[in-house]
């Protein structure tokens, strides 16, 4: 999903006092409005921002963004003392060993043994990892029926019921109504059937990591109960589901040279027939952040420039094993959301040698995209059915200052560094936007040579995008040529800064999300803007919105969890129909091509740093039964209704 790795403020000063002085969050020095409204503060895109909630960042991120100077310098001379405060645990799960201090192996000093007692090896890396409760895959017995549909929520003259929004309207012919999760989130059975370690079953066990301290060990269990998950899904009319594979079940190593796993390449062969079954269209996606802790380990991950041949060679492999079952792919799911996590704690004890916490992210996103540019190569080579592209998120982006140039440009500045970074190169150029070229330097961001700029355009058969909400963007208080121009200033090098409120009195941009999501707001009124802006800039005769959703405030963390009160998630509900209404308009009126909307999630999961305390999930998971019960929320309910009227046949 499209939460961020990064670490708020507020936490890295409990795990650093002398970050502190050193006014590395953007609500210590730069809002605007802070003496009269203290309580109300920016958020710095490209700073440390979002309450370890990671988007992955869906925080709010600036992924593809350096951390300020002061803090790569302390996080760089002294991983191996970071102590992060205690977090609270979850209740009803178990919660792993955590030690005092990250601890991590000497990048490149860990040796390449193939054979199963390496493989322990690598778990010990790890640490002991939680069972599940069964280890066979559940076959529905009987059909799913749903239960009775919750009551209207409102009278009808204040909101019309879901079939009634906008009821003239239809979405287009073989319209994508799909839902998404990703296997880290979701699948549990982190050891079984010969998988390898991902780089996150080890952040989840670091200090201070994970807001409640709890890993996806077990989690949804969806490894075994992807048959009654796919049964729950086709009840509600869902027509697709867009999931992603974890390159450590298929390759434990991660390597080229290594063995493939039969076992997982026999699993998803079942997960993707069982959805076709279903009349369900599996999307696939290569890579969602689990990069396999193997090649963290041997030379850095994406850090390092060996990752390019060793994700081609695992996606030749994925193409060849369901060519023919599998007609959308995604290489890549949020890269710049990914590329920003990497340049964040811990994944900074993980570095390829010369690569730093600052350079890190754009080391990150040059052997990203080479390596996006070479699987999309390598499935047109093979003639692989379908199509491919990768998955962008975030917005353009408002000026909060409407006639105010440095905040025009700062909207600038903000759609190059949130989108442009992966978008322009495959969609417009090759190259990266002129606005990083001219910001950083290329022992920051590798320049490309004309020859990878060949490879590079036109990697993408259509744009996909992760739209969660759209901001106002405003320059640096002491503006944008102040923080241009000083590679020290603490917004640098995005130099724009994301305004949860408006200029004129402070009114919210929307309403807020769960706290631990505090980087969403449900900003229905900017979709329209949004997409007719993504379109212009990055022409495609299709677009996907690839991921939306929202976390009900408080959702994860009722004492206790009665069920009638989880299951009524009427935020989540309001910003679903009202997304989707903007979208029907954006359709219709302004000649959007968006072909597929995918709510994110299926079922609650494993928020990346968030724990299982922010809820994104359209369906209730009892993480305190043995068979992790599921319950249908009122925005499943909504969610069939609106489609079912608005699909065509």
């Amino acid at each position: 999903m499209y939460l961020q790795y990064w670490l708020s403020a507020a936490i890295l000063c409990s795990v650093l006092d002398s970050v502190c002085s050193a006014s590395v969050s953007a609500s210590a020095s730069v809002s605007p409005v802070a003496q009269s409204s203290p309580t109300i503060s920016y958020i710095a895109s490209g700073t440390i921002s979002s309450s370890v909630s990671a988007s992955p960042a869906e925080a709010s991120s600036g992924a593809i963004s350096t951390v300020s100077k002061s803090i790569s310098g302390v996080l760089n001379s002294a991983p191996s003392t970071i102590t992060p405060a205690p977090t609270s645990t979850t209740a009803g799960k178990s919660t792993p060993t955590i030690g005092t201090t990250a601890s991590f192996p000497d990048v490149g000093s860990f040796p390449r043994d193939y054979s199963p007692s390496g493989l322990e090896k690598l778990w010990d890396v790890v640490g002991p990892v939680e069972s599940p409760p069964f280890t066979t895959t559940v076959v529905p017995q009987t059909p799913v029926v749903l239960p009775s549909p919750p009551p209207a929520l409102y009278p009808s003259f204040y909101s019309p019921n879901p079939k009634d929004i906008l009821p003239n309207l239809k979405f287009p012919k073989g319209f994508r109504f799909g839902v998404d999760t990703a296997a880290y989130q979701v699948e549990g059975a982190t050891k079984d059937e010969g998988k390898g370690p991902s780089i996150w079953d080890w952040v989840s066990r670091q200090p201070g990591a994970i807001a409640d301290n709890s890993t996806a060990d077990v989690v949804d269990l969806h490894y075994y109960l992807y048959k009654e998950d796919i049964a729950r899904i086709s009840a509600l009319g869902i027509n697709t589901h867009s999931f992603s594979i974890s390159w450590s079940r298929i390759y434990p190593f991660g390597t080229a040279d290594s063995p493939v796993n039969q076992q997982g390449l026999n699993h998803y062969a079942d997960v993707i027939d069982s959805h076709l079954k279903a009349n369900i269209t599996p999307v696939v996606t290569l890579f969602h952040w689990d990069t396999p802790l193997a090649l963290e380990v041997y030379y850095g991950g994406f850090t390092s420039p060996n990752i390019t041949d060793d994700f081609i060679n695992y996606a030749r492999t994925v193409f060849t094993a369901y060519n023919g079952s599998v007609h959308t792919w995604y290489t890549f799911n949020e890269p710049r959301v990914f590329c920003g996590q990497v340049g964040s704690y811990p994944f900074n004890l993980t570095y390829a040698p010369g690569v730093n916490i600052s350079t890190a992210p754009y080391q990150c996103s040059y052997n990203l995209l080479k390596a996006h540019a070479g699987a999309v190569k390598a499935f047109r080579e093979m003639k692989i059915t379908g199509e491919i592209a990768f998955k962008s998120d975030d917005y353009i982006g408002i000026p909060w200052r409407a006639n105010n140039t440095d905040d025009i440009d700062a909207v600038e500045r903000h759609a190059a560094f949130q989108i442009g970074v992966f978008a322009d190169p495959i969609f417009v150029t090759g190259d990266w936007p002129q606005i990083l070229k001219d910001t950083l330097p290329p022992d920051y961001l590798p320049r490309l040579t004309e020859e990878e700029k060949k490879d590079i355009q036109g990697t993408a058969d259509f744009f996909a995008i992760d739209a969660y909400r759209t901001f106002y963007i405003a320059a640096p208080p002491d503006g944008l040529s102040a923080c241009i121009n000083n590679s020290s200033h603490p917004d640098w090098p995005t130099c724009n800064l994301e305004t949860q409120y408006d200029s004129n009195a402070g009114w919210a941009v929307g309403p807020a999300a769960d706290p631990l999501s505090d980087w969403l707001q449900a900003t229905p009124q900017f979709l329209r803007d949004s997409f007719r802006e993504y379109h212009k800039r990055w022409s495609s005769p299709k677009i996907y919105f690839s991921e939306f959703g929202f976390a009900e405030p408080f959702e994860g963390v009722r004492t206790p969890p009665e069920i009638y009160h989880v299951t009524e998630d009427v935020d989540r509900t309001n910003y679903y129909m009202t997304y989707l209404g903007e979208l029907l308009l954006s359709i219709h009126e302004d000649g959007i091509p968006v072909q597929g909307a995918f709510a994110w999630a299926m079922l609650d999961n494993a928020e990346w740093g968030s724990g299982l305390s922010s809820r994104f999930g359209i369906q209730f998971v009892n993480y305190s039964t043995p068979t992790l019960e599921r319950t249908y929320k009122r925005s499943a309910f909504a969610l069939s209704e609106f489609f079912k009227a608005h699909l065509q046949d």
